[in-house]
């Protein structure tokens, strides 16, 4: 037999001299076998190669072990932790992981939800940019897992987030016991579509003190959100007059192009002006001075979305709807005080 011609099973157990049965409880190791027959069929699929027709066994088992992760990108360290620790969760259970980059486009995440839903995946995971998840993006009743952002959604999906608007509430308090009172947040795009805006827990916090706050002390970035993009707003806004003297960002980008516009305007860090990161990201404390941040754990959130994703693909009972995991501040150079 030619060597380099895919075998079937049955070909497989024509040359163990046994049965077809027999071959594929070997292959799933599901005993029923001694172990001569065990040996004999494993070399005969190492001496001339075998590989499962997936395709072909996802019909039969309407499971296809791939499953979807739909990402903002991959540039930032935060989405890819969450990319690498979810591909490894599903390789050790023989899933394969489709990941997907919208760069945040609504549209783009769209068709994605279609494609994936073509390739009749087992289920999806998600961190989306949408408003609403509606129960008709998709046209079978599969399993959705979001992370980190909560789009309002009819079907009631399962979601893995972080209590970054209690993160930030807390950060803010921080801030105004260290006597700081001009104090203002760059918020990025995504508060423009995401119901739970991060911005919630600072105006909260800054509203209990009654101090300042809103429209006029929230920077809102355009699409893109880059270090440039912060730059030229805290420019734009120390330029026309307003006080600064603490600055909290919903990115570590954010944070580090806020540091280059003080720079640039002679204000100390954080002598003058106090300045919070949010995702610790590797850049946070290479910069100068080492940013002070909000942590979150994107592995831990990786794997408990994974988690639930293959309980409910199993069809298990009682799996948690909602598990939301904390942050932590981070304490480097850009909120430290001599007088502390």
């Amino acid at each position: 037999m030619d060597k380099k011609r895919t075998l079937s099973i049955k070909d497989i157990a024509r040359l163990s001299g046994v049965s077809a049965a027999t071959v594929s409880h070997v292959m799933n190791k599901k005993g029923r076998y001694s172990k001569e027959t065990e040996e004999k069929v494993n070399r005969i699929i190492s001496q001339y190669g075998f590989q499962t027709n997936r395709a072909a066994k996802s019909l039969k088992s309407a499971s296809s072990k791939m499953v979807g992760l739909i990402l903002p990108n991959l540039k930032n360290n935060f989405f890819s932790a969450i990319a690498v620790e979810a591909e490894h969760m599903f390789d050790e259970q023989d899933y394969s992981l489709l990941i997907c980059t919208t760069e945040n486009d609504p549209e783009k995440e769209i068709r994605y939800f279609h494609k994936l839903d073509s390739l009749q995946v087992d289920g999806i995971m998600c961190i989306s940019a949408q408003k609403m998840l509606d129960s008709s993006l998709l046209s079978r009743d599969i399993p959705v897992v979001l992370i980190d952002r909560t789009p309002v959604n009819t079907k009631q999906y399962h979601i893995v987030d972080s209590d970054a608007e209690e993160g930030i509430y807390n950060v803010t308090r921080l801030m105004i016991q260290r006597g700081h009172r001009h104090i203002i947040f760059i918020s990025s795009y995504l508060a423009s579509y995401v119901p739970t805006s991060r911005s919630h827990g600072y105006v909260r916090a800054m509203q209990e003190k009654l101090l300042p706050c809103g429209p006029d002390t929230i920077i809102q970035l355009p699409k893109g959100e880059s270090l440039e993009q912060a730059e030229v707003g805290v420019l734009d806004y120390i330029s026309r007059g307003n006080p600064v003297d603490a600055i909290i960002c919903t990115s570590d980008n954010q944070a580090i192009g806020a540091m280059t516009a003080l720079k640039r305007l002679n204000l100390r860090i954080p002598e003058d002006v106090a300045v919070v990161g949010f995702d610790n990201q590797i850049q946070s404390s290479l910069c100068t001075p080492a940013l002070s941040t909000l942590a979150r754990d994107p592995h831990e959130m990786a794997e408990r979305a994974s988690d639930v994703l293959l309980r409910l693909i199993r069809g298990e009972e009682d799996v948690p709807e909602r598990i939301t995991i904390g942050t932590h501040l981070i304490e480097r150079e850009t909120t430290y005080t001599p007088t502390e």
